[in-house]
């Protein structure tokens, strides 16, 4: 079988030589390594990828070399078959490790985390304003959280906040709308509106 290879791989090489086509003109257009062509031409395809790759890479290179893929592909993937995979990986060589479940004391940890890094921002923010427009604090941190958590809720995909912006893109503008009615889709109520 080995000598059948090598033959095959030789026959492809003769052709593509006598065509004149280079083999890097190949691997250009195909996008196929020249290791990988000469390999083949070798009649060696253990590096080559498996599957349904190992047949793509053999049919652009055949088409590449002026021959007929499909009367082509039989005899590769008679000479050339896919090795199967092993059953089972070889103990100790992979190994898998879960991430710990967060504990409730963590989750509160982690929240009152946030929640401080949050107020600490408005509360920059604000300092900053005061200090930037002469306005006094109270009121500088006030506009700050208003303009702040909205902001952040659109950011950090807060459910609400996408549905909220959600609602607002699909609801028609008052000019537009002419009639409509609400229709449940998918359980959801919707406006359907004519024009």
């Amino acid at each position: 079988m080995n000598d059948a290879r090598h033959a095959f791989g030789l026959t492809l090489r003769t052709h593509r030589e006598r065509l004149g086509i280079p083999i890097q003109e190949i691997a250009e257009s195909t996008k196929i390594g020249v290791a990988l062509l000469t390999a083949l031409e070798r009649g060696d395809v253990a590096r080559w990828p498996k599957g349904i790759f190992r047949r793509a890479f053999f049919r652009e290179y055949v088409a590449a070399i002026g021959l007929s893929p499909d009367a082509l592909s039989t005899d590769f993937a008679r000479l050339f078959p896919d090795e199967p995979a092993p059953a089972s990986p070889p103990a100790g060589e992979f190994r898998l490790a879960l991430a710990a479940k967060e504990t409730p004391a963590a989750t509160m940890l982690r929240r009152a985390a946030v929640v401080a890094s949050e107020l600490a921002a408005v509360s920059l923010l604000g300092v900053t304003s005061t200090w930037i427009l002469g306005i006094e604090t109270l009121p500088a941190i006030g506009i700050a959280a208003l303009v702040y958590y909205p902001v952040a809720n659109l950011c950090v995909d807060r459910k609400w906040g996408f549905g909220a912006l959600r609602a607002i893109a699909k609801s028609p503008l008052p000019a537009q709308s002419k009639e409509g009615h609400y229709e449940e889709i998918d359980g959801h109520e919707e406006l359907q509106v004519s024009f």
